[in-house]
Parts: structure tokens; sequence; C-alpha cells
């Protein structure tokens, strides 16, 4: 049974979903996400694991970041206390697409905590490599009603004939705007050729043979960028394939995991 908690930390309350019991995964959503986009990992891996996904600060039921421009190594810390106020000792650790500029930053951060990371639908930088594209989806954000906003993004993630579309697009459109315009700046300054390889923990890096949002060609950058990664790429899935090749994706994570 999957359950919600909300946890107190210095930056603001910190929404987590979980299920199930054991060693611990934690799920770091994208930009268009949530903890609900998480639901088939919630379901099919919490037999063995706790499976923990969050809210990042302005999303779901986690309260807004100070400030106005957080960034990845802010998002990082902002997770280590929520996992600090769960008490949550050592974890894997899955970032996916935004999530996944800001879980090298955890692995950095607690190196003697995060066990195992998976990067999944990420890339090395992201304003740096489309600084408009990021400010079109703010301007969509702002103008569009949720709704239609839903649909727009989800289009781009899933394509609009995916099976799984009108999940994304409810998903994305209860991102409110407040924690959308954090996430954005986040995302503008994001950076993580100096701290990819650095990286310590042995690495698996994900990407959907359709994704137009992160290429395979962004994410053998982001495997190449870390020492000893793996790659792997799903096909007929495109950005979010954690939900359209769920049994696919899942079994990617436990063998690597497991092993």
């Amino acid at each position: 049974m999957t359950e919600t908690t909300k946890v107190a930390t210095p930056k603001g309350d910190i929404m987590l979903r979980q299920a199930g019991s054991g060693p611990t995964l934690v799920l770091l959503h994208g930009l268009g996400g949530s903890s609900k986009s998480w639901v088939r990992q919630l379901e099919q891996l919490s037999d063995t694991r706790r499976v923990i996904a969050w809210d990042c600060p302005g999303y779901g039921g986690s309260a807004d970041f100070p400030g106005d421009k957080p960034t990845s190594h802010d998002f990082a810390k902002a997770l280590l206390a929520a996992l600090d106020a769960a008490k949550v000792g050592d974890f894997d650790l899955v970032g996916h697409s935004m999530g996944g500029a800001v879980a090298p930053w955890v692995a950095r951060l607690a190196p003697q905590r995060v066990r195992r990371l998976v990067l999944s639908a990420t890339k090395v930088a992201f304003g740096a490599d489309d600084p408009s594209g990021y400010d079109m989806r703010l301007a969509e954000r702002r103008q569009m009603d949720d709704a239609t906003f839903g649909k727009v993004r989800a289009t781009g993630m899933v394509g609009a004939d995916s099976p799984v579309f009108d999940i994304v697009a409810e998903i994305a459109g209860e991102i409110r705007l407040s924690g959308y315009e954090g996430a954005v700046a986040l995302l503008k300054q994001a950076d993580n050729r100096a701290i990819l390889p650095t990286v310590e923990q042995p690495t698996l890096v994900i990407a959907g043979a359709n994704d137009r949002i992160a290429p395979v060609s962004a994410t053998k950058a982001v495997a190449a960028a870390v020492p000893g990664a793996r790659s792997v790429t799903i096909p007929n899935a495109a950005h979010g394939a954690y939900l359209e090749q769920p049994e696919v994706y899942n079994s990617l994570l436990r063998e690597f995991l497991d092993s």
C-alpha cells in the first residue's frame, strides 16, 4: 500500500510517497512530473524494497523553495534533509531528467549514503543546451489552463498516441506555477560537466530510444562522463520510459541494484 508523508525540513515541508520495506530506493522526478509519476515503481518494486518518491520543492504536497532561483545543490540538500526526517540511512537513487541533474549532487554530498546511482533520460547540461526552450515552457505554464498545459507537455514526453498519455498529462497539469518557475530556474543553470566525473558509485544510465527531450546521444554523453557507467536504451519508449515500459524499466533497476 502506498502512503504519503509530509516531513519538515529547514527549507520547508517535503511530501514523500512511499511503499514497501527493505533496502531504500529513492526516486526523483522530472520537470513535468511529481511523485505520482513513479506509480509503477511504487507498485512493482516495493515487494522487496522501501520505495520513496519525493515531490520536489514547489511540486505536489511540498512547500515552495525559499527564493526564486534554486540550484541542483539546493534541491540535493533539501532531499537529504527530507530523508533525514524520514529516518532513511543509506539508499539507492534514481534521478529522472531534472532529477538526473540533482542526483549527482546528492551522491557528492552524501557519498557514504548513496549505494548505487541510476540516471534516467537526463543530460550533462540543460540550460546550456536549450535556454529558450525552458523560457517557452514557463510561458506556457503562465498562459495555459491546467488541462491544456498538461496535454502540451505530455505530447513532448510520451507522444499523443501513447497509452499513458492521459496519466502524464494529468500529472503535468497539476504542477503549480511557483514550483515550475523554481524548477525551470534550476534547469537553466544546471551544468554537471564538472561533477559527473567525480561520481564514485556504480552508475546505470537509461535512455528511451524515442526520447526527444533527452535523446540517446545526450544520455550516452552522461554515461561517458561518469567513470565506469553502464548505458542501456529501452526500445519503443520516449521520455517517460518508467511509465511507458515499466516492466522493462523495473527489470533493469532490479538487475542493476541487486548486482
